[in-house]
């Protein structure tokens, strides 16, 4: 009876040390991302810039500063930045379910990784939406 226990606690302790959804992501975000592309929606379309030669790099550090290198481009000039990446309200309403968002200086990017490609989304509030490669 006590090898059964003994078993049953180990593995119960195996699934608790587990990782999760949120720290798999925190791992995919964190580091240096090359810009790639802006789209910009609007009312005559789509406008796309092409920054894939550019070498503009975005680094999200993991206490919270960005560094922006490599040239001007739609989202943030060369520069330090503030920024939180996690869960939080995309506006003013706290009534509504929370999303991944990163909020760099007050702005708040609808984050979404996808085919290996980071995009931050901004084209709710008639911003760009920025595509990068993990650099």
């Amino acid at each position: 009876m006590a090898r059964i226990l003994l078993i049953l606690l180990t593995i119960t302790s195996l699934l608790s040390c587990s990782k999760s959804d949120d720290s798999t992501e925190n791992e995919q975000f964190f580091g240096e991302w090359q810009l790639n592309r802006a789209d910009l929606h609007g009312f005559e379309g789509t406008k796309t810039f092409d920054y894939s030669n550019d070498n503009i790099i975005y680094n999200f550090r993991s206490n919270g500063i960005l560094t922006v290198t490599g040239g001007e481009n739609v989202g943030y000039p060369s520069g330090e930045y503030n920024y939180y990446f996690g869960k939080d309200y995309l506006g003013d309403d706290t009534n509504g379910s929370k999303t991944l968002l990163v909020n760099i200086e007050s702005s708040k990017w609808i984050y979404n990784f996808i085919d290996g490609e980071m995009v931050l989304v901004q084209s709710y509030n008639d911003g760009p939406n920025l595509i990068f490669k993990k650099n």
